[in-house]
């Protein structure tokens, strides 16, 4: 049987992990929020003066978009390989009435790569809407 000093050592132990683990936690969302900040001023110092010689302007832009605009004439079909989401989509597919597999996967995948890459994804937002619109 454990003694009282045992139990106590164990407590301190324990709360000492758990303060290490906070502790790790709010340096990594400092470390992430600075990284945030560093690679949208790297974007800002990125974006391309083009000139247009035709007409006197100038237009700013920037490679990620130039990038991005390629693909936008490809079919926006993807796959994903994932037997846990397989298996939720599958379960509420088969148990929901009216439930679309396609949309909730479509917003789930959206909602992940917005907060995975923010940046990026304002990116992607603007042109495709700039293709929409055109």
């Amino acid at each position: 049987m454990e003694n009282n000093e045992e139990k106590r050592e164990k407590k301190e132990d324990a709360q000492n992990s758990i303060e290490k683990n906070n502790t790790e936690k709010k340096e990594n969302t400092l470390e992430y929020a600075k990284n945030s900040q560093e690679n949208e001023e790297k974007r800002e110092e990125r974006i391309i003066v083009k000139e247009d010689t035709r007409n006197n302007t100038k237009e700013s832009r920037d490679p990620i978009e130039d990038s991005m605009e390629k693909f936008l004439d490809k079919d926006p079909k993807i796959g994903v390989w994932s037997y846990p989401a397989f298996l939720v989509l599958q379960y509420l597919y088969n148990t929901k009435p009216g439930f679309r597999m396609s949309k909730v996967a479509k917003e789930a995948l959206e909602l992940g790569l917005k907060q995975i890459y923010p940046e990026l994804f304002k990116i992607a937002e603007k042109v495709s809407e700039e293709k929409k619109n055109r």
